[in-house]
């Protein structure tokens, strides 16, 4: 073998030495990258083992649990009728004075206005004059009862008399019911204090809510001069599915939140269920009180959304702290790497007890590892690369 024969065949070994570790460089990048390039994705994050150490980053899967089962309701803020007061006079006048405004808030009995008759003199007239008559048929009676007894007097003459006081006396009820019920004493006319003036008070305590009238006005009886509403016994009317409706029974916890008002729910309790179906709608009435209703926000008319709580069921639920908010969504996080968690986005339900019902968007693996305790380090980590990459 030649000197060159010896060369040649020396310089084709480097060459493809070379050639070998060209290519097992270009694989080690490759390997070593695998894991990150799944971090591309803007739902993948990052959290090395030693992060997942120090934040306490414990992991669970989604399991069943006892949890209330929530009926979805609509409906309304309403009063019942007793806790709603029309006012109108029993006779018409001029309205002399308002002593009230609307807003305010007014105990029963309370004078609204003042409004003037002359017809109302005429009336107590009639009254004094019927009060005399009585007193002389009495006395006329009373003569004939005596004659009679001794068989002097007439037999006709003393049952007339009798009749006579028999409707005298009924027509001065009547006169003493129709003063009253107009809010003027009987004895006040009888003590010859006279009045033109009617007033016109509240039948319930309540809120001022409308006023019909004003200064001058001439009030006609039946015609609405104020508006008064209650608002301590506010109840909902909810409208429930002819499906859950089944579910429902007296009692049961209602949760409500008014659409326009961020606030934390508030509660009612279910004492009555309707009978029939709302008009030609599949939907049946569910009525529920208020439990301390003290908020002065809440207005009859307003419109809600309720969950009733129709007894316990077997659901699947996470711990509350497992489910985090990201841009108006619900996430939970899945270990997919040793140093990386993918964001599933879930559907929450009940939550009550420390837990949380989730329903995937996309059906996890059975095997799924998800984030139980920690999950809020984990989000932080990712906004935190979001500001970093803007």
């Amino acid at each position: 073998m030649t000197v060159s024969t010896i060369r040649i065949i020396a310089l084709c070994g480097l060459l493809s030495l070379f050639g070998c570790s060209e290519q097992e460089q270009a694989k080690q990048p490759e390997a070593a990258t695998a894991e990150p390039a799944a971090t591309t994705s803007p739902f993948v994050v990052a959290f090395s083992a030693e992060q997942q150490k120090v934040s306490g980053i414990e992991l669970g899967s989604i399991q069943n649990h006892s949890l209330s089962a929530r009926v979805p309701a609509n409906g309304q803020l309403q009063l019942p009728p007793q806790n709603i007061a029309s006012i109108n006079p029993l006779m018409g006048g001029v309205v002399r004075s308002i002593p009230v405004k609307e807003g305010d808030y007014v105990q029963k009995g309370k004078v609204l206005a003042t409004i003037q008759n002359p017809e109302l003199i005429k009336l107590q007239e009639e009254y004094l004059t019927t009060r005399n008559q009585l007193r002389f048929a009495e006395q006329d009676y009373e003569r004939q009862r005596t004659l009679n007894e001794e068989q002097v007097g007439s037999r006709k003459r003393f049952e007339q008399s009798e009749s006579d006081v028999k409707v005298q006396r009924a027509r001065l009820q009547a006169l003493q019911t129709h003063l009253t019920a107009m809010g003027v004493s009987p004895k006040n006319v009888e003590a010859g204090r006279i009045t033109s003036t009617l007033s016109i008070t509240a039948p319930i305590s309540g809120y001022v809510q409308g006023i019909d009238v004003n200064m001058g006005s001439y009030a006609q009886p039946g015609q609405q001069m104020f508006q008064l509403v209650d608002n301590s016994h506010l109840h909902l009317e909810l409208n429930v599915f002819e499906k859950d409706f089944g579910k429902m029974e007296k009692g049961q916890k209602v949760l409500f939140t008014l659409p326009n008002v961020a606030s934390e729910p508030l509660e009612a309790e279910v004492f009555a269920l309707g009978k029939a179906f709302e008009g030609d709608s599949r939907m049946v009435m569910v009525h529920a009180e208020l439990e301390n209703n003290k908020n002065a926000k809440l207005l009859p008319g307003m419109y809600v959304n309720a969950q009733i709580l129709a007894g316990r069921q077997e659901l699947p639920s996470l711990p509350e702290e497992a489910v985090v908010r990201y841009k108006g969504k619900h996430y939970v996080f899945v270990k997919e790497g040793p140093s990386t968690f993918r964001m599933e986005e879930v559907e929450t339900g009940v939550a009550e007890e420390g837990f949380t019902e989730v329903r995937p968007i996309k059906e996890l693996p059975q095997d799924a590892q998800v984030v139980t305790k920690g999950a809020y380090y984990i989000l932080a980590e990712k906004m935190k690369s979001e500001v970093a990459e803007d």
